[in-house]
């Protein structure tokens, strides 16, 4: 019966077009939108090279890894019209000749700057341009001390020992801990540190899944009226009816989520076949939430308002759209208690470190489907 009803759904086009397209292009274009604000809230700097060196192509491509600051790579003409337009906040312009100065040690008024009275953020910005110049100077001069050493106590230098000493002296800028402690606690367990995505995509699909799995089961509402009394008399029975109906959506979400995953795969490249598991688990859940809140509803119109409402405040809670921890410490302490608290792991982790998340999935499948089978009994 299940397999009847999945081939009687896949006959329905809008139906189809629905469980299988509207998430993901919902997601597609969310993350896109959130990106692209994310971007736009950073500040813009214009980092002009004159020098074409390879010195300064080096602090240009470390400045440009900075998340906190948007540094833009543009010509001096460009630069300044943008910085004119008030489009930029500053600009910082490595002229002619600097690497000379860099290795000949200078460091101070090596770079140009260009700004505006209503700069907001020039002297933090400074601080970052000027950290990197001092860690170029801060090389060069160690590899020239290494040099002179060489030349003053007679030792047979290799070609590349300057290269060597200062790759050796640039990699001391990288830290490293003093000390390493591996413990456990009594009463710990290990944390999921460095694991947690706190926005994304898949949080998004989530959001999406969940409000979809809620508008298909309006059948609920639709068909008790004029169907339910009479599959009462049939064989298999209402209950049988209703799993069958629940189970073939169940399945047709689950084949919505091997696509996004496949999709999201090849898009954002998706390391771990376990958020597969974690979405199918999801989609499962959702499918018994939603048919569970159709049960207590007798009118469409009503159910899609509060559909919309619960479904927008669960992934509120829940984390899909940003870092409840920002909020409030007992909302994320809550958060951790809801479905949608699966999808929030880029990289997926062992059942064993997610225990409290299934459990709360299982416990939320159950307890959905032993209401609905409780309000399907009221039905006369």
């Amino acid at each position: 019966m299940i397999s009847e009803k999945i081939k009687q759904l896949l006959k329905r086009p809008m139906l189809v077009i629905m469980i299988f397209f509207l998430p993901l292009i919902g997601t597609i274009i969310s993350n896109s939108f959130l990106a692209k604000v994310q971007s736009d809230s950073k500040i813009p700097v214009a980092l002009v090279d004159q020098d074409h060196s390879k010195m300064s192509k080096q602090v240009m491509d470390r400045l440009q890894k900075t998340t906190e600051i948007q540094f833009l790579s543009l010509n001096e003409e460009q630069a300044r019209k943008q910085l004119a337009k008030n489009k930029i906040d500053s600009i910082f312009m490595f002229p002619n000749g600097f690497q000379q100065e860099v290795e000949a040690g200078n460091y101070q008024g090596v770079i140009d700057l260009l700004t505006l009275p209503s700069s907001v953020a020039t002297e933090a910005v400074r601080e970052v341009v000027a950290s990197e110049v001092t860690r170029l100077t801060t090389n060069v001069k160690a590899a020239n001390e290494v040099r002179f050493l060489y030349k003053v106590y007679n030792i047979h230098a290799e070609p590349d020992l300057w290269k060597e000493a200062y790759r050796y002296t640039d990699n001391q800028w990288k830290p490293k801990p003093l000390m390493t402690i591996d413990y456990e606690a009594q009463g710990t367990k290990p944390t999921k540190q460095g694991n947690v995505q706190m926005t994304g995509y898949v949080p998004l699909w989530g959001f999406f899944t969940l409000l979809l799995c809620c508008i298909t089961s309006d059948w609920m509402i639709k068909e008790r009226q004029h169907l339910f009394k009479r599959m009462k008399t049939m064989q298999k029975g209402l209950y049988g009816y209703i799993r069958s109906v629940s189970a073939a959506y169940a399945v047709l979400y689950v084949l919505q989520a091997l696509i996004s995953f496949t999709l999201f795969k090849w898009l954002y490249g998706v390391e771990s076949y376990g958020v597969l598991l974690y979405m199918c688990i999801y989609v499962i859940v959702c499918v018994a939430f939603s048919t569970w809140l159709a049960s207590e509803s007798k009118r469409v119109g009503s159910y899609y308002m509060i559909s919309v409402v619960m479904v927008t405040g669960l992934s509120i809670i829940g984390g899909s759209f940003f870092p409840v921890g920002e909020l409030s410490a007992t909302i994320e302490r809550i958060s951790q208690w809801l479905p949608q608290h699966l999808l929030l792991y880029q990289h997926a982790l062992p059942l064993t470190f997610i225990w409290k998340e299934i459990a709360v999935s299982i416990a939320c499948i159950c307890l959905c489907a032993f209401k609905l089978v409780w309000n399907v009994r009221s039905i006369k």
